[in-house]
Order: C-alpha cells, then sequence, then structure tokens
C-alpha cells in the first residue's frame, strides 16, 4: 500500500501544488516567469513498454531568468530537495542555496572580475559548520598558449592545497595539478582525454608518492556524435501532463529503429518541439535498462 501511495504522489502532486504565480527565495518572493516539470523513468527493453517512476522535479524561473528554484521530490523520500540558484546580468551563477524541505543545508557563492572570470567561490555547510574558500588567478603560458589557472584552497580558513589546472583554446581542461600545502609537494597530477564529440572520454590521475597512475572513464565523452545529439519530436501532438506517459511511449515505439542501432551501444537524444518539451532517452549503467526524462515547460 505504500509504495502505490508514493507512486500517486509522484503522478499527481506536480500538476495540482505548483502551478505558482509566485515564489519565495531566501527572503524576497518574485513572479513566475515560467515553470517547467520534469519527470524520470526507467524502463527495460527486455520486458514489455512499461514506465517505471523514479524521480520528479518543478522548476520554477523568474521573468528576468535571474533566480531559478529547483524543488526535487526523489520517488522513495518524503523530503523536498530545493536548490534556488541566482545569476547576474551576465547569466553568471553568484549564489546557490540547497535546502532540505525548508531547512538551509548548503550556501555557494561565486565572485566575477570584470574580465567576467571567477576570481572567488566560498562555500558554508550550515550543518558541519565548515567553510571552504577557493581564490583563482589567471595567466597564459607563453609557450603552448594555454590558460593556466592558479587556486588556493581553504579549509576553516586555514590553507589546504594549491591547484595548478591547465585549459586549450578551446576552453578544455588538459591537466590538473594538485600541490601541497606547501604549494611545493605535488599530491597528483590529473590528464583529461576527450572524445569525437568534444565531451570528457577518460581520467588518468597520477599519484607521484607512490608511482601509480589510476584511469577513470567517464560516459558522456564515449558516444560517438551520431548518438548524442538533439533532432526533433516528429510529431504535431500537443504534449500535455495528464498525458505524458502515453505520449513518451508512442515516441519511444516511433523511434524504435533508432533507439536500437547496433551501431549506438550507448545514447544520449534529446526530442525537442523547440518551444515546450524535452524528452531525453539514454542509456544507463544498468544492463537493458534505459531512462527516460520527461520536461515540459508552461509560461506563467
Amino acid at each position: 500500500m505504500r509504495i502505490t501511495i508514493i507512486a500517486l504522489a509522484f503522478i499527481a502532486l506536480p500538476t495540482s501544488a505548483f502551478a505558482q504565480k509566485t515564489f519565495k527565495a531566501g527572503w524576497n518572493t518574485y513572479n513566475t516567469g515560467t515553470l517547467t516539470h520534469e519527470y524520470t523513468y526507467n524502463y527495460s527493453t527486455t520486458d514489455s513498454l512499461r514506465l517505471f517512476p523514479s524521480d520528479s522535479a518543478v522548476i520554477l524561473t523568474s521573468p528576468d531568468s535571474l533566480v531559478i528554484m529547483n524543488s526535487a521530490y526523489p520517488l522513495h523520500d518524503k523530503s523536498v530537495y530545493k536548490t534556488i540558484t541566482y545569476l547576474n546580468p551576465k547569466k553568471q551563477v553568484i549564489k546557490t542555496e540547497e535546502y532540505k524541505d525548508d531547512n538551509l543545508q548548503l550556501v555557494k557563492e561565486w565572485k566575477y572580475n570584470d574580465k567576467n572570470q571567477k576570481y572567488a567561490y566560498t562555500e558554508d555547510n550550515k550543518i558541519s559548520g565548515n567553510n571552504y574558500r577557493k581564490s583563482f588567478d589567471y595567466n597564459y603560458d607563453k609557450k603552448s598558449g594555454e590558460l593556466v589557472i592558479s587556486e588556493s584552497s581553504y579549509y576553516n580558513g586555514k590553507i589546504e592545497f594549491y591547484t595548478k589546472s591547465y585549459y586549450n583554446k578551446e576552453n578544455q581542461k588538459l591537466k590538473e595539478v594538485r600541490l601541497n600545502d606547501n604549494n611545493k609537494d605535488v599530491v597528483h597530477i590529473e590528464s583529461y582525454f576527450y572524445g569525437e564529440n568534444g565531451k570528457l572520454k577518460e581520467r588518468s590521475v597520477y599519484f607521484p608518492e607512490w608511482k601509480v597512475t589510476k584511469k577513470f572513464e567517464e560516459h558522456e565523452g564515449s558516444l560517438l556524435p551520431k548518438c548524442s545529439r538533439a533532432m526533433p519530436i516528429g510529431t504535431a501532438e500537443k504534449p500535455l501532463l495528464s498525458t505524458r506517459v502515453a505520449f513518451i511511449k508512442r515516441l519511444l515505439v516511433r523511434n524504435a529503429a533508432l533507439l536500437n542501432n547496433g551501431d549506438c551501444t550507448e545514447f544520449e537524444y534529446t526530442f525537442r518541439n523547440f518551444t515546450t518539451c524535452d524528452v531525453v532517452v539514454a542509456t544507463t549503467k544498468m544492463h537493458n535498462t534505459r531512462k527516460v526524462v520527461f520536461r515540459l515547460k508552461e509560461k506563467m
């Protein structure tokens, strides 16, 4: 019985409780410019086509798009997890607040210089009382032309470590060198490798003290360009919250040949009507299981 009740709440809650004209963030109340409903489902490729609810969220955005509140509702958790994001007029994130129910958990803040470069970051954990602070300096390597970002990281006011990160002209991170609190001894060297689609494919971490290298594969970078793309939904049918499950099933059936293409054993496709709806279909790490994310936006 408990599982049935949770499932019904997952289906009904966002459609009824969140068609709100305003939302409160911090000490202020904002008008709602757009409201986006997001539902995540899993489905098996071996059984009949059934969608199993996983998570849901409601995203409220102010009319100027400078304040965004994302309220997440995990299926097997009674708590609501809210993240409020504040942006400056250049659409750079300047602050986030994370809540569990109405209890503030974490505050993060960013500051930028006149070149739009981040020069300071702070993280204040309201539960543990711990504080993290980072400062950044920017220089260019004269030989390679690579951007070098030097980072100083503090924990509760005390220096913890230093980092030098190297970026190419495409703004891809190539290497990160982590230094101890003396700014001399190397803790590790992390290298980054990218796939054909330009996304991170692999990380390689070398630990000089033990002369050991560990490699970590990244899913997104392994996808071929044709296996990670956006395309039109391809139907004049209007997506609705009340009929979303049937809408998703018809989309999956209509694109069965694409989703079962043997050349793309791993994929992420975004089906979009370019105005109100996105449906993301992707493989997962679980064998024979795929994920569907349905997003529907409405103006208030």
